[in-house]
């Protein structure tokens, strides 16, 4: 019988790139996790100043407005995965 290999990293989850990946990706549970583990304020500070092209336009509004609520202006362009990528 062959063994499994299996490779796993303990995520980060006060990176930029964990708080994307589970605002986009997970489900209210996880996300209610993060903002308890590392603070709502955290997690809307690095949402802010680390943008990522992983949204959906429905999903970054969602989130946006409900989950982090985000009552200033955001460059969409920096977020939606559908937008071209910036050269500048």
């Amino acid at each position: 019988m062959r063994i499994k290999s299996v490779w796993y990293s303990k995520a980060d989850l006060n990176s930029p790139d964990s708080v994307h990946q589970i605002l986009m990706f997970g489900d209210l549970k996880e996300i209610e996790f993060l903002n308890k583990t590392i603070g709502r304020n955290k997690v809307k500070k690095l949402f802010l100043a680390f943008p990522k092209k992983v949204y959906t336009y429905p999903a970054l509004n969602f989130i946006k407005n409900f989950i982090l609520d985000i009552n200033i202006p955001i460059d969409e362009q920096k977020y939606l995965k559908i937008t071209p990528r910036s050269i500048r």
